[in-house]
């Protein structure tokens, strides 16, 4: 017998191994193609999207920016009951990573993990206070797990190490 795709002599009934028969399977099904035009700028996307991936994220983080300026606290608190605070956090960390900002503990500059931590405490705020304050990026750092313990229980000072750093 010979391969169907390149013709050499074969024992399998088909194809002599399996890139040929990729090859000849590949050739006979149709590809996807990119057939629409993204809404905003006009790239060609695939079927299905309305956005390019470039512009479905400036859409998202306009959406986010919007929604953060006119929501409060008390707005969010609302949102779960068992720990109300973890939405905040959630907004906190989205708008760290969109931010730029390197993730690098602020401390120790350890890079492997770290986590976004609030300078000064949600609670403290009051409930009518909107969220785009709450979660500014002035009051928002990255620590690691260590250094973020040692600021939550008083023997860590973010301040100084702040101002060390700006300097």
């Amino acid at each position: 017998m010979n391969c169907i795709n390149c013709d050499k002599q074969t024992s399998n009934p088909k194809f002599c191994s399996r890139s040929c028969a990729v090859v000849y399977n590949n050739q006979i099904q149709a590809k996807r193609k990119k057939t629409n035009a993204c809404k905003h700028c006009g790239e060609t996307i695939y079927r299905g999207r309305t956005y390019c991936r470039k512009c479905w994220n400036n859409r998202r983080l306009e959406k986010m920016t919007q929604a953060l300026d006119g929501t409060t606290l008390m707005a969010e608190y609302g949102q779960r009951a068992y720990q109300r605070n973890s939405r905040i956090r959630d907004w906190a960390r989205t708008i760290y990573a969109n931010s730029g900002l390197p993730r690098i503990c602020t401390n120790c500059r350890y890079d492997k993990h770290v986590e976004i931590c609030h300078i000064q405490a949600i609670n403290s705020f009051p409930e009518t206070t909107p969220l785009s304050i709450v979660n500014s990026l002035d009051n928002l750092t990255a620590l690691c797990p260590n250094c973020h313990w040692e600021f939550d229980n008083g023997l860590l000072r973010i301040d100084a190490i702040v101002k060390e750093r700006s300097l």
